[in-house]
């Protein structure tokens, strides 16, 4: 069990009402309203596994890449 005691000079201070006189009601709307409009918005994209080595991929499920194509003209044999 937790006990909370409150001792009369100590009164907590809901955070909108702080906001609310540091700012002002009008600020505090448009920004709430705001902010709820561009979260509504946005959706969330999977992280991008194109850039995780063949290691991470194996242990999240995934399948190993492919290897690297040559990228001499007449393949690995070119320069000798």
């Amino acid at each position: 069990m937790v006990l909370t005691e409150h001792r009369g000079e100590f009164r907590p201070v809901d955070p909108i009402d702080a906001a609310i006189a540091l700012h002002g009601a009008r600020k505090v709307l448009v920004a709430a309203l705001l902010a709820l409009l561009r979260g509504r918005m946005r959706k969330a994209r999977p992280p991008d596994a194109r850039g995780l080595n063949n290691h991470l991929r194996a242990d999240i499920g995934l399948p190993p890449l492919p290897p690297a194509p040559h990228n001499l003209h007449g393949g690995p044999t070119y320069w000798r």
